[in-house]
């Protein structure tokens, strides 16, 4: 999937997940969230559903609001 193809306010999921852990859990792929902030090299900052904020890889994410 291109750079720009991800915008802010895109719903995201995570997608195939090998060992992920964030806060010493495992991260669910049922996990969505939505992007708030682009940066640079494909970089997305991503607000959780379960009220977490991260920046993510582009490259770990799928869009889902399509």
């Amino acid at each position: 999937m291109r750079e720009d193809s991800f915008k802010v306010g895109d719903l995201v999921k995570y997608k195939n997940l090998h060992g992920h852990v964030v806060g010493g859990k495992f991260i669910s792929k049922s996990w969505t969230g939505v992007i708030i902030e682009k940066f640079p090299k494909g970089i997305l900052k991503v607000l959780w559903s379960h009220g977490a904020m991260a920046e993510e890889n582009r490259s770990a994410l799928e869009i889902i609001n399509k």
